[in-house]
């Protein structure tokens, strides 16, 4: 029984000291890996615009969402506000971000819907307005 210990370990070491022998003819043969350039034909002008719209959208949605929460919490905030008698009564679980508890009141479902629905379409104008831009630049430098 002790020689099947002694016989794993020796395995182990020579798994540990022996190289396999793919990794010399591996080295004999040099490849270039580098990725080539795009070419200018290689796309057409379509699917480059498409491209830098779906870029442009996915990098403002992090920038749209918050904004949109931060709107959304300061409406929900105000609307809770009553004033009776001269004084102004709020209601604290819905304070908006900074201040807002430990225990604030959640968002409902069609709410968050509404907040992501709100987000995207601003993403979406934001991506319009960047290629509306982009055509009109591109009119100025062909003049």
């Amino acid at each position: 029984m002790a020689r099947v210990p002694a016989l794993i370990l020796l395995a182990l070491l020579a798994l540990l000291f022996v190289p396999p022998p793919s990794l010399y003819a591996q080295q004999a043969e040099v490849e270039d890996t580098e990725p080539q350039e795009y070419g200018e034909e290689e796309f057409s002008p379509f699917l480059r615009d498409l491209r830098r719209a779906e870029i442009v959208m996915l990098g403002s949605f992090p920038i749209t969402l918050f904004a949109t929460l931060e709107v959304f919490d300061l409406y929900r905030y105000l609307a809770t506000i009553e004033i009776v008698d001269g004084q102004v009564f709020a209601d604290s679980s819905y304070t908006p971000w900074p201040f807002r508890p430990p225990d604030a009141a959640p968002y409902k479902p069609e709410q968050i819907a509404g907040i992501l629905v709100t987000a995207l379409s601003a993403s979406l104008l934001i991506a319009v307005a960047d290629y509306i831009i982009g055509r009109e630049k591109e009119k100025r430098s062909e003049r």
